[in-house]
């Protein structure tokens, strides 16, 4: 039977109350969960910052960052792709070569050696066992990476490459693109077998974990330093022939988070005037990130420190001798 006027209009008029009633409802109930909680600031910024205070914290450094969210895939990265010398953090890339190349029982005293104490004589031992430092760069333009070779390394004996392309001059070098690229592929288990893949992944964690050496894990949270896997690669002041080509600061390492998470993450620094104040950007730098990919927003990353501008500087009276920043 057809619907009369009076039904019609009372149905239009229980659509609008119910509508009302849901407004209503909604209001009392107060804002969504997504509403409540602000959007977490891009990794591209954080980043971006970072770089802005490198030039307040440590004038005159030149400084390079690449992460990756190994949840999201989310990357960010400044001067990502400049080359840097390597100093030690390439090792890491030697020791997979070795792991991809040899009989493992070969790398592993070698291997426990580099990242204990990154020991020289070890790493040129890790080189022959791929068949020297040209073989380590087809392995490295295996990877495609870009930006990284092996040149020249002397320890125990010389070593040179003839397929370098020597974008460092004589240096060994890497971008931090490029470490965050291997690292990743290394936690995804796509460079080596699962058991090579572990025993690299364990002996990363053989490094020291705070202070020297220990840069990207000095002020991350307990159970993150207790976690790191990293490589750091330093040449500070008064070690090589020209303190303003070299001071260099590198940490690269894969960090869990809180909720079993990890992230890639590259700090590269080079060149600064104030060993001191260069080594807190690097440990301030790799706490400010892991508080944003973390969400622990309480997490001090020397906060008070950054706001007088880092370390006060060391100051040495002329013809004095200037402090030993070696491992």
């Amino acid at each position: 039977m057809a619907m009369t006027w009076q039904s019609s209009q009372w149905a239009v008029a229980r659509s609008m109350l119910l509508s009302c009633l849901l407004v209503v409802g909604s209001a009392l109930a107060g804002p969504s969960a997504s509403a409540r909680t602000p959007p977490r600031e891009t990794l591209q910024s954080v980043v971006d910052a970072l770089v802005a205070e490198a030039a307040r914290l440590t004038p005159g450094t030149d400084v390079a960052i690449a992460v990756r969210d190994l949840r999201t895939g989310e990357y960010a990265g400044a001067s990502d792709t400049v080359p840097h010398v390597s100093a030690s953090s390439a090792k890491v890339f030697w020791v997979a070569a070795a792991l991809k190349q040899a009989d493992a029982a070969k790398v592993a005293p070698l291997a426990e050696k580099v990242f204990r104490t990154s020991d020289n004589e070890a790493s040129g031992e890790v080189i022959d066992l791929v068949g020297g430092p040209d073989a380590i760069n087809v392995y490295l333009r295996s990877l495609d990476v870009k930006n990284t070779a092996l040149t020249k390394w002397n320890y125990g004996k010389p070593r040179r490459a003839t397929n370098s392309p020597q974008a460092m001059g004589n240096d060994n070098y890497l971008c931090a693109a490029d470490a965050v690229s291997f690292l990743h592929r290394l936690d995804q288990g796509a460079l080596l077998k699962p058991m090579p893949t572990s025993r690299l992944l364990a002996w990363m964690e053989l490094t020291p974990r705070q202070g020297c050496g220990g840069w990207l894990g000095t002020l991350l949270p307990p159970k993150a330093r207790a976690t790191l896997r990293h490589k750091a690669g330093w040449l500070p002041p008064g070690c090589c022939s020209d303190d303003t080509r070299y001071n260099i600061l590198n940490d690269v390492g894969l960090v869990r988070l809180p909720d079993g998470g990890r992230y890639a993450v590259a700090i590269l620094a080079a060149r600064g005037p104030d060993w001191p104040r260069q080594a807190f950007f690097v440990e301030r730098a790799s706490c400010v990130l892991y508080r944003a990919l973390s969400g622990e927003a309480s997490l001090d990353c020397g906060e008070a420190l950054a706001k007088q501008g880092g370390p006060t500087p060391v100051r040495v009276e002329d013809g004095g001798t200037p402090p030993d920043y070696d491992c």
